[in-house]
């Protein structure tokens, strides 16, 4: 029984990475929230179209 209770706890690094994903995933949350409240009649397509993100095309 003890081996299966030391087998099962999680690790610092592995809680460390859960907290920081749930941060993550907090913010944007909240941000989808705050953009749909913003522009509610634009879809979240038609925004990136409009705004260029270099990053995010391939360059020749």
């Amino acid at each position: 029984m003890v081996a299966f209770l030391k087998e099962a706890a999680m690790t610092q690094s592995m809680i460390g990475w859960i907290v920081g994903f749930i941060a993550v995933a907090v913010v944007a949350v909240s941000l989808a929230r705050r953009y749909r409240s913003e522009h509610p009649g634009m879809g979240m397509i038609q925004w990136l179209d409009s705004h260029h993100m270099g990053w995010m095309h391939r360059k020749h």
